[in-house]
């Protein structure tokens, strides 16, 4: 399935609280590259 289709469906609220769990992971990710950058370097 498209999320760009998912998204036409969503209501307002809905499609606010996927856009903030989405940044979320990425938050979390890029914390877990950071770290491993550290002790790397």
């Amino acid at each position: 399935m498209n999320l760009n289709d998912t998204k036409k469906d969503l209501d307002p609220e809905l499609r606010k609280e996927l856009e903030k769990s989405k940044l979320k992971v990425l938050t979390n990710e890029n914390d877990f590259l950071v770290k491993n950058l550290k002790k790397a370097g």
